[in-house]
């Protein structure tokens, strides 16, 4: 069960990471140019083949700690999340679905994915499964995502036209960055540190 669960977590930390370099050079690169432009397409399809990894290594987690009643139910929601966050991809590559549509799952699948590493950390480090800053990790990560995610939010209430809304996006922005480079990572910890 360890070792499943090792390749499965080091499968998702690769795959996450891999996906986030797509992301972060379609940004740099693919908005100014269109011929980088399919670094976008790119990162869609790591996501949908992180999502299998993804969902295993979650499951293999909460049966590893031998997780309660509430931390597998939130566990399920979040893997029907992923597993929908990868039909609505797939739907929009293939030219059924806009990016609206795709965003409208991604964004609480992503919320709901990153608020799950804390009790996931906490029921790995009851279990003596995980060491226990692991658990520190897992809340520093999860808590810079919802404040940086919560400033963004504030920032699509100002007008458009403020310099106020960049300023923003600017600050809620680096700590979103932050935690989304810092989620691969946690995987890739569980892969490492996992007994």
């Amino acid at each position: 069960m360890t070792e499943q669960l090792r390749i499965f977590a080091g499968l998702q930390g690769f795959v996450s990471a891999a996906g986030l370099i797509a992301l972060a050079l379609f940004f740099t690169l693919g908005l100014q140019d269109r011929r980088w432009a399919w670094f976008g397409p790119v990162n869609d399809w790591l996501y949908v083949l992180g999502a299998v990894p993804w969902i295993v290594a979650s499951v293999l987690l909460m049966v590893h700690v031998r997780a309660r009643a509430p931390l597998w139910g939130y566990t399920i929601v979040v893997c029907l999340l992923i597993a929908a966050g990868g039909v609505v991809t797939l739907l929009m590559l293939a030219g059924r679905v806009g990016l609206g549509a795709q965003f409208a799952v991604s964004g609480p699948m992503t919320f709901a994915g990153f608020i799950w590493l804390w009790p996931a950390a906490a029921a790995a480090v009851e279990a003596a499964a995980l060491p226990r800053w692991m658990l520190m990790f897992s809340i520093v990560v999860m808590v810079t995502f919802l404040v940086g995610g919560a400033v963004v939010g504030a920032a699509l209430l100002v007008p458009a036209e403020s310099a106020v809304r960049s300023v923003l996006f600017v600050a809620g922005g680096i700590p979103v960055g932050l935690a989304m480079a810092a989620f691969p990572t946690w995987w890739l910890l569980v892969a490492a540190q996992v007994r």
